[in-house]
C-alpha cells in the first residue's frame, strides 16, 4: 500500500452487543471515501497509463461495505455460539477462512 493510505480515510465498522444490537448507531452507515479506494486500485495497477473508472470505484465500494457487513455479522454470530458478550479478533480470525471463500 503506498503512504497516501491512511487509517483515517476508513469508517469504521459498526459494534455490536451480544444480542445482536447496533451499539453505534451515532455513526453513519459504513462508507469508503471513494478516493481512498482509487489510491488503493491504482497501488495495484503495473503500467501508469492504467485508469480507473468512477463506477469501477463506486462497485468495489460497495463490495467492500457489503463485505465488512458480513464480517462484523459472522464474528458476532461466532461470538454468540461461544457465549461471550464482546466480539473480539478471535472471533473474526475463525469466520475470516470461509468468508474469504464465499467472497
Amino acid at each position: 500500500m503506498t503512504s497516501e493510505i491512511n487509517d483515517q480515510s476508513l469508517r469504521r465498522a459498526p459494534c455490536f452487543s451480544h444480542s445482536g444490537e447496533n451499539m453505534a448507531e451515532k455513526d453513519a452507515e459504513i462508507r469508503f471515501k471513494k478516493e481512498t479506494i482509487s489510491k488503493l486500485l491504482s497501488s495495484f495497477f503495473k503500467e501508469d497509463k492504467t485508469r480507473l473508472s468512477g463506477d469501477a470505484v463506486l462497485l468495489m465500494a460497495e463490495m467492500l461495505k457489503v463485505f465488512v457487513q458480513e464480517a462484523a455479522v459472522r464474528s458476532q454470530k461466532q461470538a454468540d455460539t461461544e457465549d461471550c458478550d464482546q466480539v473480539d479478533v478471535e472471533h473474526f480470525e475463525k469466520i475470516l477462512p470461509q468468508l474469504l471463500l464465499d467472497f
